[in-house]
């Protein structure tokens, strides 16, 4: 695997484990039904973007331990991408992508 996928993974992965914070904070918070800001799960390790998801909607994505949201045109051409919104994009990993940030899960037993 090459260090550029691997990185890439790695960037995702981190964007990932931010967000759990946050779906956590809005849960302590009771904002539950009102959308709330996420980040852009990108490979872009200087992305700043916000997303705004439900947490039903956060939820879908990461019962999925290769999927991804990210803002509408910030995923690469090899990503399938599953669900398109206006303010956000469902992708998800595949091949050895795909395996290594399934490893990188936080909701994953193995991590």
């Amino acid at each position: 695997m090459g260090r550029s996928v691997e990185r890439a993974a790695k960037n995702e992965a981190t964007f990932r484990r931010a967000n759990e914070s946050l779906e956590e904070k809005a849960g302590d918070l009771g904002l539950s039904e009102e959308r709330t800001p996420y980040l852009c799960e990108c490979e872009d390790e200087r992305c700043t973007a916000a997303i705004r998801l439900t947490r039903e909607e956060y939820e879908a994505v990461r019962a999925h331990p290769k999927r991804f949201v990210m803002t509408p045109g910030h995923q690469n051409t090899d990503e399938r991408v599953l669900q398109e919104e206006p303010c956000f994009t469902v992708i998800e990993k595949h091949g050895e992508k795909g395996d290594l940030v399934a490893e990188e899960d936080p909701r994953s037993p193995s991590s």
